[in-house]
């Protein structure tokens, strides 16, 4: 069995079944039902940290360095990640503010800079 096959079918899995989700949610009689309308509607309650997160995400998994300068070690990006999002709901909760989608663009942004230099997949230790 090659290696990761377990992995690879799983994420395989969820991408066909978000894939069809979105269909049907876009195909039904409801509006603003998709993924991306109750992320963006959370986005702007208390739940500021997804743009952060999902550019995080993407940052991680499309990009990457590869310089030596950003390398945090293997646990420390995702538990600088966690702690920035637990930070984010505690604000979220006690403290009341617009959320703009300037704001939340620049939140998706810094995730992706984030991703992209402090948790990168294509840093390779010496």
């Amino acid at each position: 069995m090659e290696p990761y096959e377990i992995v690879k079918t799983i994420m395989i899995t969820f991408a066909v079944t978000y894939f069809i989700l979105e269909i049907i949610l876009n195909l039904n009689d409801i509006d603003n039902d998709t993924s991306n309308a109750i992320l963006l509607q959370w986005s702007k309650e208390k739940m500021f940290f997804i743009p952060f997160a999902l550019g995080s995400v993407i940052g991680h998994l499309f990009l990457g360095t590869k310089n030596d300068a950003f390398e945090m070690g293997s646990m420390y990006p995702v538990i600088t990640l966690f702690g920035l999002i637990v930070i984010s709901v505690i604000i979220g909760f006690l403290v009341s503010f617009k959320k703009s989608k300037l704001f939340l663009s620049t939140l998706l942004f810094f995730g992706v800079l984030y991703g992209h230099f402090f948790w990168s997949m294509n840093y390779q230790p010496n």
